[in-house]
């Protein structure tokens, strides 16, 4: 089957599976634009009552600007990202480079596409995994600051800077690393590996590896920050990564939303790249050659597993055999 009729064919499942609506999608940015205004005034309500900064009534109505500013710009560069990301599906390709240099040649792709529902609490749960993916990043560039002795007032400098540094890198975490490996995933591209015969979805390792690798440099700079810190002032690392995973939460979210409504294009143009420029077998038009591969990965499997019964039988029967002699 050709790459054409397949993507159809994806596409028709995909119009009967569920999505977001309009009214949804809309309610999905004002909890986006409460998240960022409650979360930055209440970091920066921490930071008045432990009189580290003066905030007055005044200061409400220039913030809160700066903010559903921050909100709408965000929205605005994720609407440009989802339109490169339709029309030039080639630009996840690096997630793709990311899957193959970990498992260097150790299997065979194949692509097998299904629908997905959407619900909102979709867009909630990925939201925290890309704020978690971009701050991981941002303090991966960062944290050599950290080697030094610092005082408290440095330390929240430090703070603010990552979280500049995570909107400045946003478009291209966002787009390679993020849409990236979550497009891929839905395409339905697989990894079967020849070595111990698994299988597994590649945007899903790609997740795994990524989230992986911002888990443990978001643990590594709070231990940076408590050593440095000390116990003068506990609460100042967790109140650090707040800092940066607060507003970057309603920032992702945003760009969750927004490709929420281009997601089903975006992934049937994936199955074009994979299967018609890179061609990778689907199971609809090389359905045979792929369980082919698969059975002969599973008699290889089996064939070793005999082998080693036998050689434990044998080694089982000579050890008998010399210890009746022995007697």
């Amino acid at each position: 089957m050709t790459q054409k009729t397949l993507a159809e064919l994806y596409d028709e499942h995909a119009a009967k599976s569920k999505t977001l609506s309009v009214s949804q999608l809309l309610a999905g940015f004002v909890v986006s634009i409460l998240v960022m205004v409650g979360s930055t005034w209440g970091l920066l309500y921490v930071l008045s009552v432990f009189g580290l900064i003066s905030i007055t009534v005044s200061h409400l109505g220039p913030y809160t600007l700066v903010m559903l500013v921050g909100s709408i710009g965000a929205t605005i560069v994720g609407g440009i990202l989802c339109i490169i990301l339709v029309r030039f599906p080639r630009s996840a390709s690096p997630a793709l480079r990311i899957h193959r240099f970990f498992k260097r040649g150790t299997g065979e792709y194949f692509v097998s596409p299904d629908k997905k529902d959407q619900s909102f609490s979709t867009v909630m749960r990925r939201s925290l995994y890309g704020s978690v993916l971009v701050a991981g990043m941002a303090l991966t560039i960062m944290e050599f600051d950290l080697m030094v002795v610092a005082e408290t007032a440095d330390i929240l400098s430090f703070g603010a800077w990552v979280f500049i540094l995570s909107t400045a890198i946003l478009p291209f975490t966002i787009l390679i690393l993020y849409y990236g490996p979550w497009v891929i995933k839905d395409a339905g591209l697989f990894h079967l590996d020849l070595r111990d015969r698994s299988l597994s979805n590649v945007g899903d390792d790609l997740e795994d590896i990524l989230e992986f690798f911002a888990g443990v440099d978001i643990i590594l700079v709070w231990l940076e920050l408590t050593i440095t810190t000390g116990l003068d002032a506990p609460w100042l690392p967790i109140f650090v990564i707040l800092v940066v995973l607060g507003p970057l939460y309603a920032i992702v979210m945003n760009f969750t939303l927004i490709f929420m409504y281009v997601k089903n294009r975006a992934t049937s143009r994936m199955i074009g790249l994979l299967v018609d420029t890179y061609k990778i077998p689907d199971m609809l038009g090389s359905g045979e050659i792929i369980r082919d591969t698969v059975m002969k990965t599973i008699d290889r499997g089996l064939v070793s597993a005999t082998t080693m019964e036998e050689l434990v039988a044998a080694e089982s029967v000579t050890g008998e055999e010399d210890l009746a002699d022995s007697t």
